[in-house]
Parts: structure tokens; C-alpha cells; sequence
């Protein structure tokens, strides 16, 4: 059973609206570009296992549940993907790599060879010590069940392994004929255990948070250009007439456009906004239109006249 779906990162969808409000002359823009591109393609290969991984459906009870980071001792873990059966618990560590993956064990290393060769950090180290830190985790609630870990290739690569290593490693459309083959010796937990421990991690799971952006990644906020963005032709400076945003582009009409750009705000500027913050921000010149839409997009109000704020619940 899924307990936990998997979502777009966050850090994703900011670097996503950040870029429509950078100029390309930023000396940022290419960096932030190619992050954009590799944060996709990972998620992109977490998407592909995903759906590999829903055509198993065993007989037995079992818990499924996607992206989790949990904390042991002060740190922090995440796992891509975890899989919880009667006799064990499986960590999958998701590469979405493109060319040839050269397997090398003594010591374990993992070589890339796409347009160039190069040794990238080994998933299998990666998962050894998120054994050790779900392992420490379990145990502390009284829980004490084998973990496996399997490191899952979300592309067919042409892959060489000279030696066995320690974990398997295997393509992600071979998942669930993978699982079907590992039988359950020593059965530990029970269907209402299985179900409890799902429910303790998904409760437990801290969801990472990289806003305000410009603090993350270190840039001026005046760096990020203002204007309501048109959802059908992206242009970036919508005006508010007649109770509508209007394009003035492609003359697209929308009352709330303005809810996004407010999201856009709390991901890339400040966990707050003020009245004329959203003004200078969504270039609008009404206070009394501007208090009205901050009023009216979910957000709570603290303080009064000009000490009000606004932030997201």
C-alpha cells in the first residue's frame, strides 16, 4: 500500500519561478539553469521508478512511501524510496544517469562516462549510511527488522560491474521482478505493524524548506523583477483594470493571478508580505485593492494600519 506519493521538490518549483523573474544577464541565470535541468532530470528519474515499482503487488502486506527524510541524533536522512515488507525494509537510492556506469568495488566507486569519465559519489556509500541511520531510528521505537539497499537506475545505461558489490544495483523496470524474486524467511512484522511504522515515518518525515530563495542561494531581492505573470503566454507584467488582471500581451483576463505571484513571493522573498510589499511587487497602486486581494488569498493577517503583515498558515 502507498503511504506517501511523491511530490515535485521544492527547491525545484522556486528555482522554476525564480528564473522567469531573472533577467538573462544575471550572472546567476546559467547556474540557476543548469540546476533547473538537473533537479528535473532527477525527478524526472524518481517519476520512472515510480511507475516501475506500481506494478508490484505482492501477496503479503507491505508499505510503500516516497521521499522521506527523517532525523536520528540531530541528523538529517533522506531516502528516495522505502519499502517496508513482514521480514525487511528496503532503502532504494535513485540515479537518473545517462551513458556508461562502470561498478567498481575495494574500494567502491562509481565511474560516469558520458560526453567525459568521471568518478561521481557512490550511491552504495550513500546507502550504507542511510542503513545505519534508519537502523539507529527503528531500533529506538523497538523496532529491529533487516534493511536492504538497492541502488536503482532510472535509465537503461550500458553498466559494468567487474566485481559484485555490496548492494545490488539494478535498472528500475527490473524492480518489481526483483521484489517478486526475494522471498520472506523470517517474517518480523505484522499487517497492523507494518501499518503503524508507515504511519509513525510519515508523520515523523521533516519536509526539507529552501525559502526564501534568495536567502538559500545567496542573491540581492532587488535581483528579482516584479509584475503579475500571464499563466497562457508568460509575459511578466499583467495590469489590474475593471477587477480583472489583463494581459498586455495576448489580452489573456483573470481575476486571481495574483494569488501566484503572492506564492511566488513567500518561496523567493520573505516569509511575510506587507501592503506595500505587494504593491511594489505586483505593481499595483490601490492600498485598498491591494488589501483586499492579500485579504482574500488565504493568508493570515497580524498587526494593524501600517504595521500589518500578512503570512501563509
Amino acid at each position: 500500500m502507498l503511504y506517501k506519493e511523491r511530490s515535485a521538490p521544492l527547491k525545484l518549483v522556486g528555482l522554476q519561478a525564480l528564473i522567469e523573474r531573472l533577467p538573462s544577464t544575471h550572472d546567476k541565470f546559467l547556474d540557476i539553469q543548469e540546476e533547473i535541468r538537473k533537479r528535473a532530470a532527477g525527478f524526472s528519474g524518481e517519476g520512472n521508478f515510480d511507475r516501475h515499482i506500481r506494478e508490484f503487488r505482492p501477496s503479503y502486506p507491505y508499505a510503500l512511501l516516497h521521499d522521506i527524510c527523517l532525523k536520528q541524533n540531530g541528523v538529517y536522512f533522506q531516502m528516495d524510496s522505502l519499502l517496508i515488507t513482514p521480514a525487511f525494509v528496503i532503502i532504494f537510492e535513485i540515479k537518473n544517469l545517462a551513458g556508461r556506469i562502470i561498478v567498481k568495488t575495494n574500494p567502491t566507486q562509481f565511474i560516469h562516462e558520458n560526453v567525459e569519465r568521471k568518478i561521481i559519489q557512490s550511491p552504495i556509500t550513500e546507502l550504507e549510511r542511510k542503513e545505519i541511520f534508519l537502523q539507529k531510528w527503528l531500533e529506538a521505537r523497538g523496532v529491529y527488522i533487516p534493511i536492504k539497499g538497492v541502488v536503482a537506475l532510472a535509465y537503461t545505461n550500458e553498466l559494468t560491474i567487474p566485481d559484485s558489490p555490496d548492494r545490488q544495483v539494478v535498472f528500475t523496470h527490473d524492480i518489481p521482478i526483483l521484489l517478486y524474486k526475494t522471498k520472506l524467511e523470517n517474517e518480523i512484522l505484522q499487517q497492523h505493524e507494518i501499518h503503524n511504522l508507515a504511519n509513525e515515518i510519515r508523520r515523523e518525515h521533516h519536509e526539507y524548506n529552501p525559502f526564501p530563495l534568495v536567502k538559500t542561494i545567496k542573491m540581492e531581492a532587488a535581483d528579482v523583477l516584479p509584475g503579475v505573470i500571464c499563466p497562457y503566454c508568460k509575459y511578466r507584467g499583467m495590469t489590474w483594470l475593471q477587477r480583472k488582471w489583463i494581459c498586455e500581451k495576448c489580452l489573456y483576463k483573470a481575476s486571481y493571478s495574483h494569488r501566484r505571484l503572492i506564492e511566488e513571493w513567500f518561496m523567493l522573498l520573505d516569509s511575510k508580505i506587507t501592503n506595500r510589499e505587494f504593491r511594489n511587487f505586483s505593481c499595483l497602486n490601490d492600498p485598498d485593492v491591494a488589501k483586499r486581494h492579500l485579504k482574500n488569498s488565504c493568508l493570515v493577517m497580524k498587526g494593524r494600519m501600517r504595521n500589518a503583515y500578512y503570512y501563509q498558515k
